[in-house]
């Protein structure tokens, strides 16, 4: 079987003292409890020696505490579903030591974490925090925690965490406090607790950066030291939108979400930057710029935890239609792209797209996206839209540069006897 470990990933090495056993087990034996932070797999089974030790552990679940002999094993991940061996790989597990074997990366290239538990007691009415980030498409994230809000939560308490990494410990004033997770070095909220959590004097606590399947925003998972400590999953309650202007004949869209304006005069062909919404059930709605307060058009739909969406106006003003487009902005692979097409034109009429000239997509009616492809990062692409079957050039962009790990989609705007296409980096 072929041992794989996701590049991003670190395998933690656990030293032992001698005669030390922290954990009140014997010394030839190890206590493990596993966290599932691979955002698209079904539950999996670990088996420690071939021995089934976690079964059916669902994504972003954590399993209780297990215990086996120590040293060197052979350790094993495998869909519940299928039984199909996922990865297959050696770890050493120290005597007497409490670990968290975090499963990260994707389905498809999975790797492993083994976080040993934090041994260190803290100052007296302190809890030590330390930050492990498995979430590498969401970028380097800084860390605070905050009775209030972003603007009045002073100075991250971890900075500049990368994906793969395990911060040293800081020591905190215990409280409850909300947990705020930003790009790094800016105040873009990747990540807000909708509610306080309680860090306890004498604790040590690892906050867990985790994946989401839309790739830029992530979830916490709060990991309390202990035999019998919890381990919390806070879901993100937000979703990601940007909205794009379609209607041909409008000089400017207001876009709202339950009355309330998100993004104001998005001209034709404009495409704004994402901006963070509530999950869960939202009315979106256009107006007119120059005539505000009256809808031209509305939508309630359902806006998945920590997904990207587009909402796109498109049609006549007279009678325009909205669509929301499920976007995902996890990163390609270095040295490609991701790549997808959207009918915005306003004719009904559908497309097809070649890329230099060879098929990419078909069928693509108004409003709707083709899937995304991946494809070299390069320069001087040609993207053609055509009518169905290839046979009419509808318009084309040339000369196109896609940079390496970029997430783009194309645009056709405006109808098929007067269109103009736009190639838009949604990341």
């Amino acid at each position: 079987m072929k041992k794989f470990l996701a590049p991003f990933l670190l395998a933690l090495a656990v030293i032992g003292l001698a005669g030390c056993n922290k954990s009140g087990n014997n010394q030839n034996s190890t206590d493990l409890r596993v966290l599932n932070a691979v955002p698209d797999a079904e539950p999996l089974d670990v088996l420690i020696a071939d021995d089934p030790k976690v079964t059916a552990l669902a994504t972003n679940g954590t399993s209780s505490f297990v215990n086996f002999s120590s040293g060197t094993q052979d350790t094993k991940v495998r869909s519940s579903s299928t039984q199909a061996i996922l990865l297959d790989t050696s770890l050493g597990y120290a005597s007497g030591i409490r670990n968290t074997l975090i499963l990260a990366g994707k389905r498809a290239a999975m790797g492993t974490l083994l976080l040993p538990e934090d041994q260190t007691a803290p100052s007296s009415g302190k809890v030590r925090v330390r930050a492990v980030d498995v979430a590498p498409d969401a970028g380097g994230v800084d860390v605070y925690l905050t009775t209030s809000d972003l603007a009045n939560a002073g100075t991250a308490i971890l900075a500049s965490v990368t994906g793969g990494a395990v911060t040293s410990a800081a020591e905190v004033t215990a409280g409850s406090f909300k947990i705020i997770v930003t790009a790094a070095g800016t105040q873009e909220i990747l990540f807000q607790s909708p509610s306080t959590y309680t860090f306890n004097a004498g604790s040590s606590v690892s906050l867990v950066v985790m994946p989401t399947i839309g790739g830029k925003l992530v979830s916490i998972n709060v990991l309390e030291s202990g035999a019998n400590g919890p381990s919390t999953y806070i879901p993100n309650p937000t979703a990601r939108m940007k909205a794009v202007n379609g209607i041909p004949d409008a000089t400017g869209i207001n876009f709202k979400v339950d009355g309330t304006t998100l993004l104001s005069n998005v001209p034709f062909t404009g495409n704004s930057s994402y901006v963070n919404v509530g999950a869960g059930s939202r009315n979106l709605s256009i107006e007119a710029t120059n005539v505000p307060g009256t809808a031209i058009a509305s939508l309630t739909t359902t806006l998945a935890n920590a997904r990207d969406y587009t909402v796109l106006a498109y049609g006549k003003q007279a009678s325009p239609t909205l669509a929301t487009l499920v976007d995902d902005n996890t990163l390609p692979a270095a040295n490609f792209v991701k790549l997808r097409f959207v009918n915005a034109l306003s004719d009904g009429a559908s497309v097809d797209v070649l890329v230099n000239f060879a098929s990419q997509a078909t069928g693509i009616a108004p409003g709707k996206s083709s899937g995304y492809s991946t494809v070299a990062a390069g320069t001087n692409y040609n993207i053609s839209f055509t009518t169905p079957g290839g046979v009419t050039l509808i318009t084309a962009l040339t000369g196109i540069e896609l940079v390496s790990q970029q997430v783009y989609t194309v645009y056709i705007f405006g109808t098929t006897a007067s269109a103009q296409a736009k190639l838009v980096r949604d990341r």
